[in-house]
């Protein structure tokens, strides 16, 4: 193990040049977000709590949600059609008791990250076209036609996927479930292309977006978890 992070170590330097995703050296409650991180926030809930901080020797995302959901988005303009690799660290220090996985009433995660994907609209239903247009009209135009979204569940078993109870643009897979040690660091890797085929049948146009999130606004619950080390990179043969 020492000789593999030692080896990951060394890396380090190469990766980051090609890593898409700006690391986070700035944010509250010392400033704002180092650009172009922003937060994002979904009307008329009561937003989570982002905040960066340091732990282990490294600067992390922290995000309490107490009743509250919300998350951090770096936005990307990014051909969808290329083999890009995303990965990250991720910890939580509590389960949620009354979240159920895929159910408007239990719609809860402790830690998630969503993928915003980009697709021609003439690809959709008519009816989520027509559902799409009118959201993008009414509340976000930049709405993404489709999302990827990693979960932490408190249920359901790893591997375990659906369509969000919101929504049939949003794919949710569980990647980590109950038997998930908590207050542990854990590493996830995944293939943004590979994951898009399989949950809507081909490669997205663009990748527009990602996104690292916690929400409890549906059953009222409080989690914290953290996020650490994101890269998005172009996976060579």
């Amino acid at each position: 193990m020492r000789g593999l992070l030692l080896a990951l170590l060394a890396l380090a330097p190469l990766a980051q040049a090609d890593n898409q995703l700006t690391p986070w050296t700035a944010g509250p409650p010392k400033g704002e977000w180092s650009t172009p991180w922003r937060l994002a926030d979904i009307p008329k809930l009561k937003p989570s709590e982002r905040t960066l901080v340091e732990q282990d020797g490294q600067q992390v995302l922290r995000i309490q949600a107490d009743a509250a959901a919300g998350g951090l988005l770096h936005p990307l303009d990014l051909p969808g059609d290329q083999p890009w690799q995303l990965s990250w660290q991720w910890r939580t220090e509590r389960k949620l008791e009354r979240a159920r996985f895929a159910t408007r009433e239990g719609d809860d995660y402790a830690a998630r990250v969503y993928v915003l994907l980009d697709y021609p609209l003439d690809s959709l239903s008519f009816v989520t076209r027509q559902k799409l247009r009118l959201a993008r009209t009414f509340f976000d135009p930049d709405l993404p036609a489709a999302t990827l979204s990693y979960v932490w569940d408190n249920r359901a078993a790893p591997g375990t996927h659906a369509r969000s109870a919101y929504t049939e643009t949003v794919e949710m897979l569980v990647l980590r479930g109950p038997q998930a040690p908590l207050g542990q660091w854990l590493s996830e890797s995944r293939d943004l292309n590979a994951d898009a085929i399989a949950a809507f049948g081909s490669a997205p146009r663009r990748i527009l977006g990602v996104v690292f999130a916690a929400d409890s606004d549906n059953t009222g619950e409080s989690a914290e978890s953290y996020f650490a080390a994101p890269r998005l990179q172009r996976i060579t043969p």
